[in-house]
């Protein structure tokens, strides 16, 4: 066997691929929130594209990406809650040490069929159709139809911020449908007539068969739209930061992207997607 002949033909094609502009580029991994896997593939495809980096994308929920970080095999968390002490703990007892890095804000969009009456609920009237008390529209100004409430699942991030923040940490009714993504809540409210759920804005925003309530922090108060203005002012009552964390502060090409992810170019996608930039 010629040997030199094989190594040669072996630097000939390196610099035929050098040639061509091709170069090896290293990858990252990106495991958990459902709310952020939108955006997250957009800036996977815009930044591959741009460097020729390959971003590893996956959702299932915020407690899949956390899991997947306290047992070191996600190079980035995504998260639509914080991480829990009780779970930052877990990370440091396996040698990991909790990162927060917000990445873009998000208003909670609470959204029913589009044939729905109703255009507002009050923060209240939300907690109480979660919790089972109540199970009619005709008890909140809508038709005589009984609510179908749908939810994410116990993975969810948005779950437990919905949990905290609306129910006040009280149990879920036992009507409540939980469903294993976001997507699907958008798909059966548009197909349910009393159908309600809710999720981050940028899967119910323009879509079809669906319509985006007010909420009202108070009975008699003004119900506000989680639009871009009422956002940022707070005026809308269920918004958030949605984070990537990382194991200490991000290294190599995890770093890079992150670093583009937080630039004018990264979050003007933020903005195309349909969530709002942090600027």
């Amino acid at each position: 066997m010629n040997y030199k002949k094989i190594i040669m033909l072996g630097m000939g094609a390196a610099v035929a691929v050098s040639a061509l502009g091709f170069k090896y580029f290293g990858s990252v991994s990106i495991k958990g929130s459902d709310t952020l896997l939108i955006l997250n593939q957009r800036w996977a495809e815009v930044y591959g594209k741009k460097t020729g980096t390959s971003i590893d994308v996956s959702g299932g929920g915020s407690s899949i990406g956390i899991n997947a970080f306290i047992n070191g095999v996600t190079d980035i968390c995504a998260a639509s809650r914080p991480m829990r002490q009780s779970e930052i703990e877990k990370a440091q007892s396996r040698g990991a040490v909790a990162n927060e890095i917000p990445v873009a804000l998000d208003g909670l969009a609470i959204a029913v069929n589009d044939d729905n009456p109703v255009t507002s609920l009050t923060l209240d009237e939300l907690r109480r159709i979660y919790i089972g008390q109540i199970t009619n529209w005709k008890d909140v100004g809508g038709k005589n139809e009984p609510i179908t409430a749908f939810s994410r699942d116990e993975n969810s991030g948005t779950y437990g911020f919905i949990q905290a923040n609306v129910l006040k940490n009280q149990n879920w009714g036992r009507g409540v449908r939980k469903l294993a993504s976001t997507s699907e809540e958008v798909r059966e409210v548009a197909r349910t007539e009393g159908g309600i759920a809710y999720g981050g804005v940028a899967y119910f925003n323009g879509k079809k068969g669906i319509k985006i309530l007010g909420i009202a922090k108070t009975k008699g108060g003004q119900a506000v739209m989680p639009n871009e203005a009422n956002v940022r002012s707070k005026k809308y009552p269920i918004w958030r930061y949605l984070y990537y964390y990382t194991n200490g502060a991000p290294k190599g090409d995890a770093a890079k992207f992150i670093k583009w992810v937080l630039s004018a170019e990264g979050q003007k996608l933020v903005e195309e997607v349909g969530y709002y930039s942090l600027k």
